[in-house]
């Protein structure tokens, strides 16, 4: 095919077309390649000649320039030339074509076909597919990656308390950039490796307290204009917390100014003391309105508090508490950890 998609016009050139195309079986592929994107197999299953045969007249229109060949794994999918039918000739080739499939129902049998290159799946699926596993699927992160532009805020998240990062796997495909606080070496040491192992790039680690001023210097710092985070994380911190009322406003106090988001997840008061021995826990766990309460008294409006679901609750050993999420957002800019440093002077 020459310049522009044109066939040459010289008079050996088109002799030579009228040559190529008086196989009977050349207009009938080249119609059934005008049709749809098809497969040299599926075309020799089509037009019930051999696959050895069809692959050579699809080689020879392939170097006549009417048929484009792509490769798919071990497929070989063939479709008519972009512009090739604006030749007259070829036009001509591929009426007589689809006549002719049309006349041999070949054309119709062409969903049939397309019909059949799922029939290994179906039957895969059909037999149970891949083992079913329980828990989050280790894809997850993909998934998230396709909710985060839905998000309007997502710049950055901040995880308080992030203990070994499992938290960082749903964070860091979905937000722009996350800050996670942990006090504990050994603690961020086990979330550096998750990092690592899970290429969770955009993950800072920090040491020290979220009550810190140093913290909250950090957190301004990254988020550049916004003055905070647009959502700060605290799973399952608030009942270690020495004074959860002052902690709930640190949480606060990292959100950005009108709009940021803070998410506590925490267990509802429960009697389980061996527990609270077993894992260092000063409380055993706030009623949903003490939670709402210290919430409003940290500056954060629209508080939402839910019970989740104990299917969502893992296989540790607070599994059997009752889990609640409280979400709020900060309403204004006070700082509150300030206001409570300077009330207890």
């Amino acid at each position: 095919m020459g310049p522009g998609g044109r066939l040459p016009s010289d008079a050996a050139s088109r002799w030579e077309l009228y040559r190529l195309l008086a196989d009977p079986v050349r207009p009938r592929l080249l119609a059934l390649a005008a049709a749809e994107e098809l497969g040299v197999g599926e075309l020799s299953e089509l037009l019930r000649e051999g696959q050895p045969k069809i692959s050579r007249h699809a080689a020879a229109l392939r170097d006549a320039g009417l048929l484009l060949a792509r490769k798919q794994g071990t497929w070989t999918l063939l479709r008519l030339s972009p512009g090739a039918a604006t030749d007259p000739v070829v036009a001509d080739a591929v009426r007589a074509g689809t006549a002719a499939c049309e006349a041999d129902g070949a054309m119709e049998r062409i969903g049939e076909v397309i019909a059949g290159r799922d029939a290994a799946t179906r039957e895969f699926f059909a037999r149970g597919g891949r083992p079913s596993r329980s828990g989050p699927p280790l894809e997850l992160g993909a998934y998230l990656a396709a909710f985060a532009p839905l998000l309007a805020h997502r710049a950055l998240a901040v995880d308080v308390g992030t203990g070994d990062g499992a938290l960082l796997e749903v964070l860091s495909p979905l937000f722009d950039r996350v800050i996670a606080v942990d006090r504990a070496e050994a603690q961020l040491a086990l979330a550096e490796e998750r990092i690592r192992r899970r290429e969770l790039a955009n993950v800072e680690l920090v040491q020290g307290e979220y009550d810190a001023p140093a913290l909250r210097d950090v957190v301004a710092s990254r988020a550049a204009d916004a003055g905070g985070a647009d959502v700060v994380f605290a799973a399952r911190v608030l009942h270690h917390a020495p004074k959860p009322a002052r902690a709930m406003a640190a949480l606060s106090d990292l959100a950005r100014p009108q709009g940021g988001a803070v998410c506590v997840l925490d267990y509802e008061a429960h009697d389980d003391q061996a527990l609270c021995e077993q894992e260092a826990d000063l409380w055993q766990g706030f009623d949903p309105e003490t939670l709402r309460r210290l919430a409003v008294d940290a500056g954060l409006s629209d508080v939402t508090i839910r019970r989740l679901p104990r299917a969502w609750q893992g296989d540790g050993p607070d599994r059997h508490l009752v889990w609640q999420l409280l979400v709020g957002r900060r309403s204004e800019g006070t700082t509150r950890t300030a206001e409570m440093d300077k009330r207890t002077r």
